[in-house]
């Protein structure tokens, strides 16, 4: 596999507006209707059928999580906007109402995010996907969670997804490893470094998902 995030950054050009911005859309009364009902809370959907949501956004999310101190309601606030933004329009939107579905994995994951606070990325990431969630949406709400990402900050989490690892000169399995994963940030801080220290990591994660057209 060769590794091209030099070619997708000088391509991209990404700016923090760029990542902040970035959108997706989705299907809020999707969501909604298919929510499971043992999580007794239901996030903050709309009735439409089509909607928005930045980057921007869902940080907002996982920052109302931490200033709760992982409140369950924040959490399931947060899911949503989080899956929403990650699965868009895809049929991953029932994959992941199918696992919230399952109550064991539901309270899996919730306790695995009530206790991601304190670990590195790696640890975050590897702590999510044991839970059985994708990979693709364990680093998103690892990545969300860690917070915005600072100027020449390279030691928070970022997202994974089978276009981006290819782009990076890795496999497209879209179940890797935790090492996987910390060879997966080293190749994009390497790549940040050599062409812009000051950008913050998840510009170059953003500019590999532009460079693949994902």
């Amino acid at each position: 596999m060769t590794n091209q995030l030099a070619e997708a950054l000088n391509t991209v050009k990404p700016t923090v507006g760029d990542v902040m911005e970035h959108s997706v859309t989705f299907s809020p009364i999707r969501w909604k209707t298919g929510w499971p009902h043992h999580l007794r809370r239901v996030p903050p959907f709309r009735d439409d059928a089509r909607a928005s949501i930045t980057r921007s956004e869902v940080f907002d999310f996982a920052a109302d999580v931490r200033a709760s101190g992982y409140n369950r309601d924040q959490i399931i606030d947060f899911l949503g906007a989080a899956l929403a933004y990650r699965a868009g329009q895809t049929n991953q939107v029932m994959e992941m109402q199918q696992f919230l579905r399952n109550k064991n994995k539901a309270a899996q994951l919730l306790n695995a995010i009530r206790q991601i606070e304190g670990k590195d990325a790696v640890a975050a990431y590897a702590s999510l996907t044991e839970t059985g969630l994708p990979a693709k949406f364990a680093s998103a709400i690892a990545y969300f969670l860690a917070g915005e990402q600072a100027e020449g900050e390279g030691d928070k989490p970022v997202i994974i997804c089978r276009k981006r690892a290819e782009v990076a000169g890795l496999e497209p399995s879209g179940t890797w490893t935790a090492e996987e994963y910390g060879d997966y940030l080293a190749r994009l801080r390497e790549a940040r470094d050599a062409y812009d220290a000051s950008l913050p990591l998840d510009a170059v994660e953003y500019a590999a998902r532009e460079f693949a057209g994902n």
